[in-house]
């Protein structure tokens, strides 16, 4: 595995559980919570029963957010994160290492946190959850859906000290 230019490898634990970041935007630089993130992404990883996985999560920007958004969802605008799941792609089993790649927009994230009133990091975790969610097969499509996810979500916040983001905290 050819590592990019800003990109971090770790691996966690004994489980196996390999974490790339790509930075791509320059303010994500200055974050300081990539253990943080490990953490969330391998609570997350044990409650999808994915413990042998390979993730890549790229931190960038709304440009290459908007243009991405528009290429695969066709919405023409940028999003807080976009994921894609290897397994529907490469038709690999349930084992497989590489489970897929997270894109995460800087603007979009901290102009939501702003807008809501919450932390920046906390919004960050969040997010990066909810995009690990989608790599392990989870969607918000049906409102049923919908509500497992949520409740994930919730779950795995709360397991790192991080309040219900669901709540209106303003």
């Amino acid at each position: 595995l050819m590592l990019m230019k800003g990109q971090k490898k770790l691996l966690i634990d004994d489980k196996n559980i390999i974490i790339n970041f790509d930075i791509m935007h320059k303010n994500w630089e200055k974050i300081k919570a990539f253990g943080l993130a490990y953490e969330v992404i391998k609570i997350a990883l044990h409650k999808c029963k994915k413990l042998n996985s390979e993730i890549t999560i790229r931190l960038t920007d709304d440009k290459e957010m908007k243009l991405l958004n528009k290429k695969w969802r066709n919405i023409d605008s940028p999003t807080n994160v976009l994921a894609f799941p290897n397994t529907k792609i490469l038709n690999i089993d349930d084992d497989s290492k590489h489970i897929g790649d997270i894109l995460i927009s800087y603007n979009t994230i901290k102009s939501e946190a702003i807008e809501r009133n919450i932390n920046f990091i906390d919004h960050m975790m969040h997010i990066i959850i909810h995009g690990v969610l989608h790599l392990c097969g989870y969607d918000h499509i049906k409102k049923n859906d919908e509500k497992i996810m949520m409740n994930y979500e919730k779950f795995i916040l709360n397991e790192i000290g991080i309040k219900d983001p669901y709540i209106s905290y303003k």
